[in-house]
């Protein structure tokens, strides 16, 4: 499913899996990739792992964002000239271009999708199909093999956290919905289940105690 709908937009290489965290290393054993075997070979070989820019990019940054993007300084640093090979042999070997998708879930989890290729000049319209298909891909894969970190009975899911992340982060819900590419009555269906999930009545009650359990992460 996902290589099918990477290849109409120009991208053929995924890597859907979770990260550690300071409070636990390895908070879930799972990662799914069609990497090239050569370009994996090299990544350890050379030990590309310690000048990796893109887990510090998924890290600290709610939104999707290119490996331009990345390299231009729109994740809040600039990698510098130890990463200048690390990014020579990524366009050599795997297309060195593409979208990486940060997934947070509740207790601080972070999980990371990257999609790669020779293209990354993407429409709106397809960075927010690529948001969603990350999503739903991370999800499948997180609850089948990674064990999903237990929170409420039950938990928020991934995209009512993103909702509530936005929403942190200042945004109203047409504003939400065009990010997540999803209807305004969707995002407002999120809130609501979320709100039944915490146990409050109001959605600024929800916010209050999301924030205040670290459901939402940094």
């Amino acid at each position: 499913m996902v290589v099918g709908a990477l290849q109409p937009i120009g991208l053929h290489i995924y890597a859907i899996g979770g990260m550690p965290t300071q409070s636990d290393p390895n908070p879930t054993n799972f990662m799914f990739h069609n990497w090239p075997e050569v370009w994996l070979r090299q990544y350890f070989e050379r030990d590309y792992a310690k000048v990796d820019p893109v887990p510090r990019a998924a890290m600290t940054c709610a939104m999707p964002l290119t490996v331009g993007e990345l390299r231009e300084g729109k994740a809040g640093f600039v990698p510098g000239p130890a990463t200048d090979e690390y990014f020579a042999e990524a366009s050599r070997l795997s297309g060195g271009k593409g979208l990486i998708v940060p997934i947070s879930g509740p207790h601080g989890y972070h999980g990371i999708v990257v999609f790669a290729g020779e293209v990354e000049d993407f429409s709106p319209e397809d960075r927010a199909r690529l948001h969603l298909l990350a999503i739903y891909a991370h999800d499948r894969m997180l609850n089948l093999f990674g064990g999903a970190p237990d929170s409420l009975s039950k938990p928020l899911s991934l995209r009512e956290v993103a909702v509530m992340r936005l929403a942190r982060g200042g945004s109203g819900d047409e504003a939400i919905a065009a990010q997540l590419g999803i209807a305004i009555r969707t995002v407002r269906f999120h809130f609501d289940n979320s709100r039944k999930k915490l146990g409050v009545k109001a959605r600024t009650e929800a916010m209050v105690k999301a924030v205040g359990l670290h459901l939402l992460g940094a």
